[in-house]
């Protein structure tokens, strides 16, 4: 290989590296701005505070998991997850409500919904090499909008179809 050669080939190997990591920078980017949406546009109230400190986004490449960023709302959960027939009476909220009585009505694993989401996004097998997921760590996270109809990610993966490509694109800085 003459010089030339080797100076092109690792100008392109340079070049793959700076745009992979402007790729990923703007997904990390799109998935900041997608948990903040989920967050102003949850429809819940927060007994434990596990569904809205469990929102998380985990970006994948080459199938495998390379970033997982939660949502950082300042506040951690009150405790973990409540299981099905767990009962519990005058207590204070996540949001600082009294709470005179409330029996859970889906089975949990009973711990932070946090640790959940971290597991799901670990063992979860993207469909396409470079992929990104939403999700929360609470398994009644869908019984909140199936049951009850109340959005939990719904108008966020709306709003990611709707907005995603200029988010993304909003996101990517220019290699100069």
């Amino acid at each position: 290989m003459n010089i030339n050669e080797k100076a092109f080939k690792d100008g392109i190997v340079k070049a793959n590296a700076m745009i992979a990591e402007r790729l990923s920078m703007a997904l990390l980017a799109m998935g900041e701005q997608l948990l903040g949406d989920a967050e102003i546009s949850a429809e819940y109230h927060n007994l434990t505070g596990n569904t809205l400190t469990s929102l998380a986004f985990g970006l994948y490449n080459n199938f495998a998991l390379v970033e997982v960023i939660l949502l950082d709302n300042g506040k951690p959960a009150i405790r973990v997850k409540l299981t099905k027939g767990e009962t519990v009476v005058n207590f204070l909220d996540y949001d600082g409500n009294l709470r005179r009585y409330f029996t859970a009505d889906v089975n949990t694993d009973g711990n932070f919904g946090t640790s959940t989401s971290y597991q799901f996004l670990s063992s979860y097998k993207p469909l396409k090499p470079q992929s990104i997921v939403i999700c929360t760590g609470t398994e009644y996270s869908e019984y909140l909008e199936q049951e009850l109809g109340l959005n939990v990610l719904s108008d966020t993966r709306d709003e990611a179809r709707m907005r995603g490509l200029n988010m993304f694109r909003n996101g990517f800085k220019k290699i100069e």
